[in-house]
């Protein structure tokens, strides 16, 4: 990272602001080309990483590239916010950001179980809320649940 000053150093500010984010854009490679998708998530903390929990079809363009190629690179960003600089100093103009970024490995989740767990985090993380939820066989086997592993994260802030 260029600027060091704006690294977010420990674990526990990274997933201060993992917390805030809605919305994770995952990056794969579709036979040398970058196909980004915009996601919601919910996520678990590792001592030295976190999963994020991932959902979708099973068919579709982004499930071809994953089979194909599990490795993906992800990025999310909040507290976004244009600042105002001064006609006399072009330079003065910014945004405020804190984003997270990292990559790993797609593993797709098969059990029922685990399906559950990982539904359960999406749902809580988004709805703000720790009330878990049973869902039934049937839509548990027609939903494509999936996780990143992800050990290799930064952080970025400015303002």
């Amino acid at each position: 990272m260029r600027r060091k000053d704006r690294e977010i150093k420990s674990m526990e500010d990274i997933f201060s602001v993992v917390e805030k984010c809605g919305v994770v854009h995952v990056a794969m490679a579709d036979r040398g080309k970058p196909y980004v998708v915009a996601l919601n998530f919910g996520f678990d903390r590792l001592e030295d990483g976190l999963v994020l929990y991932l959902h979708s079809a099973y068919e579709g363009r982004k499930m071809d590239i994953l089979k194909e190629n599990p490795n993906v690179y992800f990025q999310m960003e909040c507290d976004s916010e244009f600042v105002m600089g001064t006609p006399g100093n072009p330079c003065s103009y910014s945004w405020n950001f804190a984003s997270v970024v990292g990559n790993g490995q797609v593993e797709f989740i098969e059990g029922e179980k685990e399906k559950k767990h990982a539904l359960n985090r999406i749902i809580q993380h988004l709805g703000e809320t720790e009330e878990s939820f049973d869902f039934p066989s049937k839509a548990l086997a027609g939903t494509c649940v999936y996780k990143i592993v992800a050990r290799d994260v930064t952080g970025k802030r400015h303002g």
